[in-house]
């Protein structure tokens, strides 16, 4: 390329002009985008401007808040580098009671500490810039006296401090506030604590001396009640003996007899002073009820299949022995007596009986032990009747009898009528040796005894028993003799008394009977049997409920 300076003069000038036009356009066109790129910037330090006015004003609103709300609440924060003086928030003026505005500062927060505290917080808080570990909160309480009022207030303070790093220095920043208030009511909590705590203390002292002293009072209630049972046994004993032999006058002298009326009258005035020991022996227990001269009547045969059912008696007591068996010669039983417990077992593994009557109390073996071990037998033996004979009488003790196995109870002193019901119930019911459940309409037996005077309500229920009996008996009498027009005639008197007292479980069982019976002359009546005797068996507990519950 030939240089600049070699051509001829004309053309070196349309060069350089042609230079200087693209410089001139090229500076023309850098000015237009430094004056847009400097516009923009203008925009964007406005912008950053405006940015910043709002942020301050934000700043300034919260900050505002902030203190306000430390003012709310009785706070203050409190700052200070190295080698420079601690700062103190506004609200620091309020927690010590000066003007709103007026300086609160670290020097009068020191100087309203309470004499009591200074020298302890100011120890802590040498220890505090000396041995403390930076970077961990601390928290220090103490008094002050406020400057308006001079009343002692509590406050906490929360301190940080932090090492320097590079250009910034150590720092201490923290928080202090009131808490009197909180304070006082932690101190009426822990008041209420020590209080309650001290009350479960004498509460259980209390409680420990009520169990000792129950625990006396139920011993001597047991020695009491021991006490009492005994007498009554040993009154029910013999009176056993009398009432039953009253009976047995009554039979040979006529009930007309005035003078063995007195002697009847005071019989049943000692049975019923027996009667109130047992109770209140057995804790006011409900006890089970016994018939009263009133209810005596005139007794009628019991008999079984093959004539005079066969009873064996088990009694200690001779007079007892005697009276037990002339009553039950006269009500049709032929009657083989022992004396204790043993005797009665060998005895029913060596004969055949019908029913036993076992007096509960007796020497060797009592009443409970010999029943348990003649259930224990083998073959028939073990489902004999057995009837116990109590002096005690309470509901609770006839539950007991009736759990090791006794069919029945009888209550001494022992009356005839109750004696004739209980043997022809054991005995309808014999394939039973256990108490069985019976079926009743509640309402109907409810039914049964309110339409009635209350002073009937008694009488209603022995007839009751005793039509269910007699009638039953005579059903099952009727169907072993064939006598079609005698078993439908005592079949219709059993089912008019069963419904009237809503015995529904004998009515059905009756029915079921009759109707197997026309179709097999040999249909077994065990049935019919358990459900009468059932029914007589919970007649009077349901009496006691449904009934005369008091």
């Amino acid at each position: 390329m030939t240089p600049l300076e070699d051509l001829p003069l004309d053309e070196q000038v349309l060069i350089l002009k042609a230079r200087l036009d693209r410089a001139e356009r090229a500076l023309r066109e850098a000015e237009t985008a430094l004056e847009g790129r400097m516009r923009e910037l203008d925009t964007a330090n406005k912008e950053l401007s405006q940015l910043e006015s709002e942020l301050a004003e934000r700043l300034d609103t919260e900050t505002l808040f902030f203190f306000n709300d430390m003012a709310t609440t009785e706070m203050a924060t409190i700052y200070g580098e190295r080698g420079k003086a601690f700062t103190a928030s506004e609200g620091s003026a309020n927690l010590l009671g000066l003007p709103w505005g007026e300086d609160g500062s670290l020097e009068r927060l020191v100087a309203a500490i309470h004499p009591l505290d200074r020298s302890r917080i100011m120890r802590a808080g040498m220890e505090f810039f000396q041995t403390f570990t930076p970077g961990v909160d601390y928290t220090f309480e103490h008094r002050i006296t406020r400057y308006d009022t001079g009343e002692v207030r509590w406050l906490s303070w929360v301190l940080r401090r932090e090492k320097g790093e590079g250009e910034r220095p150590s720092s201490v920043y923290g928080t202090v506030r009131d808490i009197t208030e909180s304070r006082a009511n932690e101190r009426g909590v822990k008041a209420l604590q020590l209080r309650a705590q001290r009350r479960v203390v004498e509460l259980d002292r209390l409680s420990a001396k009520l169990t000792e002293e129950q625990r006396k009072t139920a011993e001597a209630l047991a020695v009491r009640n021991e006490f009492l049972s005994e007498m009554a046994h040993e009154i029910r004993t013999p009176l056993n003996s009398l009432n039953g032999g009253l009976e047995l006058l009554s039979d040979a002298l006529g009930p007309s007899s005035k003078d063995l009326e007195v002697v009847e009258q005071a019989a049943d005035q000692l049975t019923g002073l027996a009667s109130r020991l047992i109770e209140q022996a057995g804790d006011e227990q409900a006890p089970f009820e016994a018939s009263t001269a009133s209810d005596r009547q005139t007794a009628g045969a019991v008999d079984t299949a093959d004539g005079k059912p066969k009873i064996l008696v088990a009694e200690d007591t001779e007079s007892n022995r005697y009276v037990i068996e002339r009553l039950l010669d006269t009500i049709g039983c032929e009657t083989v007596v022992v004396g204790n417990g043993v005797e009665a077992v060998e005895a029913a593994r060596e004969q055949t009986f019908d029913l036993i009557l076992m007096d509960v109390m007796m020497p060797i073996m009592d009443g409970e032990q010999a029943t348990q071990a003649i259930r224990a037998m083998s073959g028939p033996a073990s489902r004999t009747p057995i009837i116990g004979v109590t002096a005690h009488s309470l509901q609770a003790e006839r539950e007991r009898l009736l759990s090791v196995g006794m069919t029945a109870c009888l209550p001494k002193p022992v009356r005839r009528e109750a004696l004739e019901t209980a043997i022809r119930t054991a005995m309808i019911g014999r394939e039973a040796v256990q108490p069985l459940n019976a079926r009743f309409d509640h309402e109907l037996f409810q039914r049964a005894f309110f339409d009635l005077p209350e002073a009937y309500r008694d009488r209603m229920r022995e007839a009751a028993k005793k039509d269910i009996s007699d009638y039953g008996e005579e059903v099952l009498k009727c169907a072993k003799g064939d006598d079609g027009e005698a078993l439908s005639k005592a079949a219709h008197s059993l089912k008019g008394v069963a419904l009237n007292v809503g015995a529904i479980g004998v009515v059905e069982e009756l029915s079921r009977y009759r109707e197997k019976l026309a179709e097999d002359p040999s249909f077994t009546s065990a049935a019919l049997r358990r459900e009468i005797a059932s029914s007589l068996l919970a007649f009077d507990d349901l009496y006691r409920a449904l009934v005369h519950s008091d």
